[in-house]
C-alpha cells in the first residue's frame, strides 16, 4: 500500500519511493516489516489480482498481539500480529459465516521486549 514499481537491490518490484524514484524510509514496530519494498513475487501476485495487501498500523498490530496473547495464550511474532489485524478487518467485511485461515509463523518470544516497551509507553 503506497508503493509503486521501482528497482531495489536489482529487482523490479513495488517499493516506497519519492517523486524522483529515490527510496523512502519505512517504519514498522516489527523489524521484519521495516523495509521499503516487497519481493518480485508479491508484486506479480498483486499485478495479476491474486493478492491484496492492506496497511496495518503499529497500534492495530499490537492490539491483535495483545488479543491473541490474552485469549489463546499464544504470543505471536509482531509480523504475524499484522496479519491477524488484517484478518480481523477482512473478517468484519466478510461477515460471521466466513472462514479465514491465518498462518501463525514465527514466535513472539523474540518480540517480548519490544511489546513490553510498547505497552509501557502507552501507560505514560
Amino acid at each position: 500500500s503506497g508503493g509503486r514499481p521501482g528497482v531495489l537491490h536489482g529487482a523490479r518490484s513495488y517499493m516506497l519511493q519519492d517523486k524522483d524514484g529515490q527510496t523512502r524510509e519505512s517504519h514498522s514496530i516489527s523489524a521484519g516489516l521495516d523495509y521499503p519494498g516487497v519481493g518480485p513475487e508479491h508484486s506479480y501476485l498483486h499485478d495479476i489480482g491474486r493478492a491484496e495487501y492492506r496497511p496495518i498500523t503499529d497500534k492495530e498490530a499490537m492490539e491483535a498481539f495483545s488479543l491473541l496473547s490474552r485469549t489463546e495464550g499464544i504470543i505471536p511474532a509482531i509480523e504475524t500480529a499484522h496479519a491477524l489485524a488484517g484478518a480481523m478487518k477482512v473478517g468484519n467485511e466478510l461477515g460471521p459465516n466466513a472462514t479465514l485461515l491465518i498462518n501463525l509463523s514465527g514466535r513472539g518470544d523474540k518480540d517480548v521486549e519490544t511489546a513490553a516497551n510498547y505497552f509501557e509507553d502507552l501507560k505514560s
